[in-house]
Formats: structure tokens, sequence, C-alpha cells
């Protein structure tokens, strides 16, 4: 019955994994992918959303073999008790890590936007207890409050949109000047800022919808986190001249703070101040991802304790790192991590998965 009353349904996923997949590293895409792919990052970026489509059918493909499994119960099936321990262990060091990088990176850029001489051991403290605040919470509940926090998205994409009319198209061309293989480089920063369809792995069980509509879904949803992103880059690729760009570490923030109206200047910081929960959202579902694996993989049965422990984990990992240069090597080093556990174990797993299916078949024949 609990797990019943804990269900979301099909419009809530989409909510709830748009909110997963979009968070801090929106701000310096485009800056990244600049560097890397220069006028053609456009380019990497929708290769990134094609790849990012491509993984979530496999991880699809796995999950309807085992519908009322978890990753965490469906790993033993797959590569025996031992592997799949360490596996699991794997994927819950990877959620808190990644709730914690999202942590590190968005309070360094209000440090520097806004609280310049606040300790950012306090933003880190105020944003954490909000986490864990809705965390604890059933996976219905937390998709609720995304459903109501979207909105703030679209207004968000108007603030963003508004310096188009002041950009310059020809920024974007000759179209292919990077050449194909920094176009193809430029899809690993895209692809790490794209990270979030593995929530499949944990919430599958607990949607309350059918399979072909699951997949339909999580490819829509994951549509428009591409549309959303290439717009973003769009937006700064054609306002900022190419020479500019490969100085701006935050061109959102630089392009809106040219932009003022009448009744309000800063645009940057209002905009910062409602992308908290853009942020926020995409922190409190990693955590929720990894208190939940925690409490399959070990059988624990008090959810808040969990959660209040992998938030804890969360703010230490965080709080030591304070060296502009350290938190780049971070960030560096976690983002090859990042492309193993969302495209390199799916992959590996399907490919398991299918090997073990034709096996029965085999037997059964």
């Amino acid at each position: 019955m609990g797990e019943a009353k804990n269900k979301i349904t099909s419009t809530q996923l989409a909510f709830f994994t748009i909110q997963t997949a979009i968070g801090e590293g929106a701000l310096t895409l485009p800056y990244s992918l600049h560097t890397i792919s220069a006028g053609d990052g456009w380019i990497s970026l929708i290769l990134a959303g094609i790849s990012s489509q491509l993984v979530i059918v496999l991880i699809w493909l796995i999950c309807r073999k085992y519908p009322e499994l978890t990753l965490i119960e469906i790993l033993p099936k797959l590569v025996g008790k031992s592997i799949g321990m360490v596996i699991s262990l794997l994927f819950i060091a990877y959620f808190t890590a990644l709730a914690s990088i999202v942590l590190l990176n968005y309070t360094k850029i209000i440090s520097s936007w806004i609280f310049p001489t606040t300790p950012r051991w306090i933003i880190m403290t105020l944003m954490m207890f909000t986490t864990y605040y809705l965390a604890k919470e059933s996976l219905r509940m937390i998709a609720r409050f995304e459903v109501l926090m979207s909105s703030i998205l679209v207004i968000l994409m108007g603030l963003i949109l508004f310096p188009l009319f002041k950009g310059n198209m020809l920024y974007l061309l000759p179209i292919g000047i990077a050449g194909s293989w920094d176009i193809i480089k430029g899809v690993e920063n895209a692809a790490i800022a794209m990270a979030g369809f593995e929530l499949m792995f944990v919430v599958y069980p607990l949607i309350q919808s059918g399979e072909r509509t699951i997949l339909k879904t999580m490819m829509l949803s994951y549509s428009i986190v591409t549309l959303f992103y290439l717009l973003i880059v769009i937006a700064c690729f054609i306002f900022f001249s190419p020479e500019e760009l490969d100085i701006v570490p935050e061109p959102v923030l630089y392009m809106l703070k040219a932009v003022s109206f009448r009744f309000f200047e800063r645009t940057d910081l209002i905009f910062l101040s409602f992308w908290i929960t853009v942020v926020m959202t995409s922190i409190v579902n990693y955590v929720y991802f990894a208190a939940t694996s925690i409490q399959k993989l070990f059988q624990v049965k008090q959810p808040s304790l969990v959660t209040l422990l992998v938030v804890i984990i969360c703010w230490l990992l965080v709080v030591v790192p304070s060296d502009f240069l350290l938190i780049e090597k971070l960030n560096a080093w976690f983002s090859r991590v990042t492309l193993i556990m969302i495209y390199g174990l799916p992959i590996l797993l399907f490919a398991i998965s299918s090997w073990k299916h034709r096996k029965m078949k085999t037997v059964v024949e």
C-alpha cells in the first residue's frame, strides 16, 4: 500500500526528469563548449542530446525486463551478488558525489556574484538544510513540488531569450569551423551537463504508466532539456563575440547583467535568486536517489535517518575545498567518472542483460 501511494504519473515523471537534468551546469556550459568546439559548440550539444536519447532507450530496455525492481535489486541478477554490491556502492557514491559537486559549483557562483563576504559554509548549510527537508519525503511529494517549481523555468527562459534580440547571428558562422574532432570532443562536456536520465534505474518501479509511455515521457523530457540548453548556448554564442566568450566563465550571468529594464536593474541577480530553486531540486533528487539506494541495498527502514546521513556526507565533501584550482580539478576528475556512470555502465549492463536473455532462450529451446 505504501509503494502505491509513493508512485508518480508520467506527467510528474516528465517534470521530475527535467528538474534533475537542468542544474548549475547551464550557467557555464556555453563557455566550456566554446573553449573546445568554438562556434560549433551547439552542434556538440545536439549530438549529446541524441546520445542521451540512445542511452535512455538502453536503460529502458533493461528496466522493462525487471519492472518491479530498482537498479540495486537488478544488479545481483545480472552480475552476481559480489559484483552487484560493488556496482551498487559505486552508484550510491556517484549520486552522493554529484549532489556535492552541484552544491559546490553553485555555492562558488553565489559567493562570487551575490554574497562575496558571506562564509561559503553558511550558504552550503542553508542549502543542505532545505535539501534534507524535501529529500526525506516520498517520491510523489518531491515530484509534486517540482511540477510546481517548473513554472519558474519558463520565466527564467524568458529572461535568457531576451538578449537574443541584441545578438549577432553571424557569430555562428562559418558552421564547421572547429572541425569534426573538436565537435566530438565537445560532446563530452555537453553530455555531462545533461546527466540525469539514469534516474530511471531508481524510479522505474514507482511510475504509474505503461512501459511505452515511460519511454515516450523520458525521451520527450530529454528533448525539452536539450532544447533548453540549446537555446542558452545559442543565446550566448550570438550575444558575445568569439573573443569575449573565451574569457567569460559564466556567460549567461554576464549576458543578463548587460540587460536591464525600467522597473528593475541587475537582471543577473534576479535570475540567480530564482535559479537557486532549479539547482536545489537537482540536488534534492540526487540525495533522494542515494538515500533510496542505500535503503534498498542495506534493507534500512528509516528513510529520514538515511537521508540525513547522505546530506551530512555531501556537506562534509564540499565544505573543505575552497581553492579555485582545486575545485576545477575536482570538476575535471568527476566529469570522467560521470561519463562512465551514465554511459559506460548502462551500455555494459545492457550487453550483459541481452546476453543472459539470449542464453535463457537457448536453454528453453
